[in-house]
């Protein structure tokens, strides 16, 4: 994907490309020695002008830099400090829906990066409590072998998985179905269009084993803890905020 805005020779394309860079603020490390530059006191990190010139010399067929981007992107950078500056005078966050959806979002992703990392360094001891607590994620589903008779609904002769049973039989069928003892029949469906299932064998779903499951349960546990930290935020912040309703109801 191009970045055209590190080159053009103009005024950047609109205030809502500051939307990153109001939220990056958190992520700058140790702005006073770590800046490439200041704009009203506010430190452009050299983390951010890095990033900026990797992103510049990946667009480029050659992948390096060529000899006046480091220039230029710090310049754009700046200027890209003295566009927010004017969007936060002239109360865009405010007034501009856009702007705030895109705002609300990028503090959204934050708040979950934020908390990947930090989950990131999650223990055995951690992991296992979670996949302790949370079984049902990491159980094998049931899986049904069926035969039917009569009518013209194709079924594989292998072990299927409830769902597949539904989107072959459809939902009310497909519950008749994995409600049945093994060996046992229902009629589905009226008139010419009648045919019985027979259920054949079962095999209940199982939990997968800690090792076994390891990757998924890192996964699930990452996603869990982003979740709560956004649900956290918003919870500290509300105690913290005056709000009042007015709208009716």
């Amino acid at each position: 994907m191009s970045r055209p805005w590190l080159f053009g020779g103009g005024m950047l394309a609109g205030a809502a490309l500051a939307v990153f860079y109001i939220v990056r603020v958190p992520d700058a490390v140790e702005p006073t020695t770590d800046a490439v530059a200041w704009v009203n006191d506010r430190p452009i990190s050299r983390a951010s002008y890095e990033n900026a010139l990797q992103a510049v010399a990946g667009d480029r067929k050659s992948g390096t830099l060529r000899e006046d981007d480091r220039e230029r992107v710090l310049q754009r950078l700046i200027d890209q400090e003295l566009l927010i500056d004017r969007a936060m005078e002239l109360g865009l966050p405010e007034r501009d829906p856009q702007i705030r959806n895109q705002l609300a979002t990028a503090m959204i992703a934050f708040l979950v990066r934020r908390a990947e990392d930090e989950a990131t360094v999650a223990g055995e001891v951690e992991l296992r409590a979670f996949y302790d607590e949370q079984r049902f994620r990491f159980e094998r589903s049931a899986q049904y072998r069926v035969a039917v008779e009569g009518g013209a609904v194709p079924l594989p002769g292998g072990l299927l998985l409830a769902k597949e049973i539904e989107q072959r039989l459809g939902p009310s069928a497909a519950r008749q179905v994995i409600e049945l003892e093994v060996g046992e029949s229902v009629v589905v469906g009226e008139g010419a269009g009648r045919y019985t299932v027979h259920l054949l064998e079962r095999r209940d779903g199982v939990l997968v084993p800690f090792d076994e499951a390891r990757d998924a349960v890192e996964a699930a546990y990452l996603r869990d803890r982003s979740e709560v930290a956004v649900r956290e935020f918003l919870e500290v912040a509300r105690q913290h905020t005056d709000i009042r309703v007015e709208a009716e109801r």
